[in-house]
């Protein structure tokens, strides 16, 4: 399992775990801490990365040099929103995703992963080998049983780290966990991050999976009653979209090293991106009442340092 900076996982991160674990009642909530008083927050997000030694599925140059370029942004974290690994059935891709990102683990930095479709990939009855696989090589320790959970970045901001692959309806458990960590989040969260895999707004071009689309009519009827600002990001889609609906910004970043698939950008996407192929992850940095995000995307085929580009970026403002 990935190692854990000491401050983090023993001084903040264990005791949450345990006490999940004692009442085993509701998903952990994970905690990483602001730096120094007035000093910016910054997190990385992005998905669909497919570490696997198979190279017909993926671009390991590119998935490598993001995987390097993340660590000299030295974030606080690091989300992923789903497809990590390229078969859940396969201990060795996740030995390949433990290994190509051991900067990260050198770094310390504190890695919290989504359940994607790959990673109950070769599990299509039967999870648990899959499931045992990702709570053995990929998430938070201590997150067993559970398949969705949250993380606090800082005082300001609350990650909600959904499951694609379990329901989201009505009257399901982790539907009723989304909404009571919203309508419970202190007054302190002035933004929520929704990371899942499935994009519930993306183009129309891909149709709805399971009940991804569930996420953006609940927040189309509550967003605008409440005070935190929403930013919802999902992968699944190779590529790069941006959204912004009822009051709600909608992201696809699924640019990981996973192989490419187009983007169409109609119907309202907002980056209007003219290239095709678009390896990226998504720097967050907050700052006061701010929440900045840039696109940072690497191009395989350039070996310059105009590589390495920002051709997308978004803000997000606390308050009404």
């Amino acid at each position: 399992m990935k190692s854990w900076c000491v401050a983090l996982a023993i001084g903040v991160l264990l005791p949450l775990r345990l006490a999940a674990a004692a009442t085993g009642a509701q998903p952990p909530r994970f905690e990483v801490p602001a730096g120094a008083r007035g000093a910016p927050l910054t997190f990385v997000i992005y998905g669909d990365t497919r570490f696997t030694k198979r190279d017909e599925v993926a671009n390991a140059v590119a998935r490598r040099a993001l995987v390097a370029k993340i660590a000299s942004e030295h974030p606080a974290a690091i989300l992923i929103g789903g497809d990590l690994v390229f078969t859940g059935t396969n201990a060795d891709d996740y030995a390949t995703y433990q290994a190509e990102t051991q900067v990260w683990s050198d770094a310390h930095i504190p890695v919290f992963p989504t359940l994607g479709n790959h990673e109950f990939r070769g599990c299509p009855e039967e999870v648990d080998r899959c499931l045992d696989n990702w709570w053995q090589g990929a998430a938070p320790p201590g997150l067993r049983p559970f398949r969705w959970y949250s993380v606090s970045l800082g005082p300001s901001i609350l990650a909600l780290m959904l499951d694609s692959d379990s329901p989201l309806r009505r009257g399901s458990d982790q539907r009723a966990w989304f909404e009571r960590q919203i309508q419970g989040a202190g007054p302190q969260v002035e933004f929520i991050l929704v990371v899942l895999h499935y994009p519930p707004v993306r183009d129309l071009f891909y149709p709805s999976v399971r009940d991804e689309r569930e996420v953006a009519r609940y927040l189309a009827k509550n967003a605008a009653l409440l005070r935190p600002k929403f930013v919802v990001i999902g992968s699944h889609v190779h590529n790069y979209e941006r959204y912004h609906r009822n009051g709600v910004v909608y992201v696809v970043s699924g640019g990981g090293g996973a192989k490419p698939v187009p983007a169409i950008r109609w119907f309202g996407e907002l980056s209007k991106l003219r290239t095709g192929v678009n390896f990226h992850y998504l720097r967050f940095v907050l700052q006061h009442d701010t929440l900045s995000a840039t696109m940072v995307r690497f191009d395989a085929e350039d070996d310059r340092a105009s590589a390495w580009t920002q051709p997308d970026q978004f803000e997000v403002r606390a308050g009404r």
